[in-house]
């Protein structure tokens, strides 16, 4: 049975979503790094001190509390970039093709990293408020810690790369779901139908027996 392109329009339609989600979260991702997930400061000034994946700083010299978190979140937002430049470039392609497949594993690996980095990243960043606590010089002044902008750009660019695996993955599980009637021989189940008689009563001359001798 020979597929139609009018009928593989819905899934590359999927496809080039998902390529454009790919895109979107490596974009946030990108510039969520340097955007700070916790700000240090006094009341309602201007904060001293911010954090961010790449370092402590502010208006004081920077401090180095942890290495920089920022060259994970990177590199997978360039992976991300690059499952997503693959997945427009096979959208006319069929899904079970190699340049579709790779594109999956790609863009999956991708996530993974993005996701396990931010996690990572977060644990960091909640081990990150005891030195500020604890230093006597933020401690005397009355600073106090807040959260940045960064930790929800960094959030929104992990759930939207999860998103577009899922965009990607849906119509390669709508394919498996329709091929669940060939079994793994590769033989086509072919369904008979028995014929349909119309049952009608049979007339006088039908039902009256005949004589062989007449």
């Amino acid at each position: 049975m020979t597929v139609t392109p009018s009928a593989n329009r819905p899934v590359a339609r999927l496809r080039q979503i998902g390529a454009g989600v790919w895109i979107l979260a490596a974009v946030l991702a990108s510039v969520g790094s340097f955007m700070p997930l916790l700000e240090q400061g006094r009341g309602r000034s201007r904060p001293t001190v911010a954090l961010t994946l790449w370092g402590i700083g502010g208006n004081d010299s920077p401090i180095d509390v942890f290495p920089p978190m920022g060259i994970p979140v990177v590199f997978s937002a360039v992976v991300l970039v690059v499952a997503a430049l693959l997945g427009l470039a096979s959208t006319g392609q069929s899904p079970a093709s190699g340049a579709v497949l790779a594109t999956r594993l790609i863009g999956t690996g991708g996530a993974g990293l993005l996701v396990g980095s931010l996690a990572q990243v977060f644990l960091v960043h909640v081990v990150a408020k005891g030195p500020f606590g604890e230093d006597p010089q933020f401690v005397d002044a009355g600073y106090g810690s807040s959260i940045g902008v960064g930790v929800w750009v960094l959030m929104v660019s992990g759930l939207l790369a999860i998103a577009a695996v899922i965009l990607m993955l849906v119509p390669m599980m709508a394919k498996r779901s329709e091929e669940l009637a060939t079994p793994a021989m590769g033989i086509p189940v072919v369904r008979v139908l028995e014929p349909v008689y119309d049952e009608q009563p049979a007339t006088e001359a039908e039902q009256r027996p005949t004589d062989p001798t007449q």
